[in-house]
């Protein structure tokens, strides 16, 4: 069953993601969304999709 996240949790996320693609340019995006996906329990989809 698909988990409902607040818009506050899905921004932060997102800006987690973009603060690292800014901060390592050598990572690809689906490795920086794939690791803070796991590291938020959010699947790497999902947190694409948000991205």
């Amino acid at each position: 069953m698909p988990r409902n996240y607040s818009q506050e949790f899905r921004d932060r996320a997102v800006g987690l993601v973009f603060d690292r693609l800014r901060d390592d340019s050598g990572v690809s995006r689906w490795a920086v969304i794939s690791d803070i996906g796991l590291k938020l329990g959010v699947s790497r989809e999902s947190l694409r999709r948000w991205v």
